[in-house]
């Protein structure tokens, strides 16, 4: 009897379930959780993610013409 598990077995149980999920709307997997909640956060933490979009320069530091 192993005590480990296999590689194989991973993904055969990650494609189980993920064909499960697709079948069944209700049915949600730790993959498919995982993927909502990062989702979440992302679209949660946008604003503050990309502080530098809202950044507001005075017009005598930015560059004139051909200075870059």
């Amino acid at each position: 009897m192993e005590w480990f598990t296999s590689d194989e077995d991973v993904a055969y149980d990650f494609v189980s379930q993920e064909i499960r999920a697709a079948e069944d709307p209700e049915f949600e997997t730790f993959y498919t959780k995982n993927i909502l909640l990062n989702e979440g956060i992302r679209a949660w933490m946008a604003a503050q993610d990309q502080p530098h979009e809202n950044l507001i320069f005075p017009e005598e530091v930015l560059p004139r013409g051909n200075a870059l």
